[in-house]
């Protein structure tokens, strides 16, 4: 899987040099195929996730617009390219100063992995049957500490407070205790 993975990033590579006119596009890689590719994780994917930091840019418009859901190159490779807007999962702040650069010989995209506190972070929202999965994975992997990860939940919320009544806040925070009793004390019991 991961080597499919990164043939489709190759791939959009190679369609973004004739128009890159010398600029790169740094994106920010997460959701399942993120584990994939970077701890191994034997699961099926079929999108690449990516957060681009504040804004939106022509290069990846044009990736979406070439490799985005339902596009030739898309079933091509049995992928797609998906933008995930910064607020959606949310994701901790400063999360882009923790994350690594993948090594690639790109050039024009410049991919980052998301420490894995910041990456679980993105997860504990939604917290749907795919992010337990890969959440319990990552414990199960020694990935995540739990006081780091509520570190990262309050930072990623950092304009509501729990007295605000901020229904994604509080599911997030819901959730979290259930990973936080897995790490402690290895008992999962979904909320």
């Amino acid at each position: 899987m991961k080597d499919r993975i990164i043939r489709f990033l190759n791939d959009i590579d190679t369609a973004l040099v004739p128009i890159a006119d010398g600029r790169q596009l740094s994106l920010y890689h997460v959701g399942r195929s993120a584990l994939v590719w970077k701890y191994g994780f034997v699961s099926a994917t079929e999108d690449v996730d990516v957060i681009l930091p504040g804004r939106t840019d022509f290069l990846l418009e044009e990736s979406i617009r070439l490799f985005g859901r339902l596009t030739a190159k898309a079933v091509e490779h049995g992928l797609y390219l998906e933008q995930v807007p910064e607020g959606l999962p949310p994701v901790p702040g400063n999360y882009d100063q923790r994350a690594v650069e993948v090594e690639e010989r790109w050039i024009v995209l410049r991919l980052f992995h998301l420490e894995p506190n910041d990456l679980a972070t993105t997860k504990l929202k939604r917290f749907w049957a795919k992010d337990r999965e890969d959440i319990r994975m990552m414990c199960d992997f020694d990935l995540l500490d739990p006081d780091q990860l509520q570190i990262r939940l309050e930072s990623a919320f950092r304009y509501a407070m729990e007295k605000d009544g901020n229904r994604d806040r509080d599911a997030a925070f819901a959730h979290l205790r259930v990973v936080q009793k897995y790490l402690r004390e290895g008992i999962w019991v979904d909320g």
